[in-house]
């Protein structure tokens, strides 16, 4: 007699209890993941921030074994240069990554711009100012190498008038602890002039010619160039700042606050330029890379001691309660002047680290 095969035990799925208990294993695993994965990533963008500023510091010291000075933070063409204008002198500056192109491998763009007769705002340059160099971009900022600084000039029906693109830079010069306003400086007499490039107390600024031998503080201890992020700015000033080839706060800074200033500091503004455009900030958590003269670069903290801005005591709103400033010079642009500091007050260590020759001692650890 036959027999009948044994029954097969019923296929059996998964409960909807299971199935939420992996779904919930899965997004704790996700969570925990992710912030590594982007830790990661992060890391290796600021790793290549600092390459980046390594290789412009590297460039500045040929520049400096070729020329014995380092680059200046801006170049002026007389007043007859082509594209300069009385109404808007400081378009005629070119600034100093012009200079260090030839040096980090821009060597076809440096040849192509006529620095001699033409201003970087000159039509003729428009191509070298549209120029778009990776190394010039920190990559946690991925809006300065995604656009373009766009400026339309002269005024409306003027059959001049055409439309220039900028490519963008994220590092600029370090002039010091202040903004030194020399934008308007043809036509300034000669001793107005040299008390404005007094006022430069950095590497890197309008008209510099710092050696190497002038930065009596110690190379390991001043910075010469550090970052700055564009992506923060609002559309207007997208268009006009972080030019890569301009001169002036274009492609100088300054050291008057820490990194990354906050609040409603971010608000505040001096007698020149909006104090968030030309000081130091970055998208890496915690602070910014900043190239020192000796070619290191180094991380510095939000957290660095700083003076503060004081609005209470301060001779102008939100500045320094140490810092004074006096109108000394009158050029066709409006006056402008010379900043200085309170007897008896000293330099925050932030500070100290932007001066060439302030006579500071600074250990590593204090940064």
């Amino acid at each position: 007699m036959m027999t009948s095969p044994a029954r097969r035990g019923r296929d059996r799925g998964f409960t909807l209890i299971e199935l939420l208990v992996v779904i919930a294993i899965i997004a704790v695993l996700i969570a925990l993941l992710l912030p590594a994965v982007q830790s990661a990533r992060e890391a290796a963008r600021r790793a290549q921030c600092t390459n980046n500023l390594k290789q412009l510091a590297l460039a500045a010291h040929n520049y400096e074994s070729s020329n014995s000075v380092f680059p200046s933070g801006g170049m002026t063409p007389t007043a007859a240069s082509v594209g300069w204008s009385p109404l808007t002198p400081y378009y005629s500056y070119w600034g100093y990554l012009m200079g260090l192109s030839q040096y980090f491998e821009q060597g076809a763009i440096y040849n192509a711009f006529n620095s001699s007769s033409l201003s970087y705002f000159s039509p003729e340059n428009d191509t070298v100012s549209a120029a778009k160099i990776s190394v010039l971009w920190c990559p946690s900022d991925p809006e300065v190498f995604n656009g373009n600084g766009i400026y339309t000039s002269p005024p409306a029906g003027d059959n001049r008038r055409m439309t220039y693109t900028y490519g963008l830079t994220s590092y600029r010069g370090i002039c010091g602890p202040w903004y030194t306003p020399v934008r308007n400086c043809i036509g300034i007499a000669p001793g107005d002039y040299s008390k404005l490039t007094a006022n430069a107390l950095g590497v890197i600024y309008h008209g510099s010619s710092v050696s190497i031998a002038s930065i009596t503080d110690g190379t390991s201890n001043t910075m010469m160039i550090g970052e700055y992020v564009y992506g923060r700015l609002s559309q207007v000033d997208k268009n006009c700042w972080h030019w890569w080839n301009a001169g002036n706060s274009d492609s100088i800074g300054t050291a008057m606050y820490a990194p990354n200033i906050k609040g409603k500091d971010i608000s505040i503004y001096d007698n020149t330029a909006q104090i968030p455009i030309v000081s130091q900030s970055s998208e890496h958590p915690g602070g910014a890379n900043h190239a020192f003269s000796d070619g290191s670069v180094r991380f510095i903290k939000d957290s660095v001691q700083s003076w503060q801005p004081d609005y209470a005591q301060s001779t102008v709103p939100g500045w320094p309660t140490g810092l004074i400033y006096t109108t000394v010079i009158t050029t066709p642009a409006g006056t402008t002047g010379v900043y200085g500091v309170k007897p008896g007050f000293t330099y925050g260590v932030y500070q100290s680290l932007s001066t060439r020759n302030g006579g500071e001692v600074i250990s590593a650890d204090q940064y």
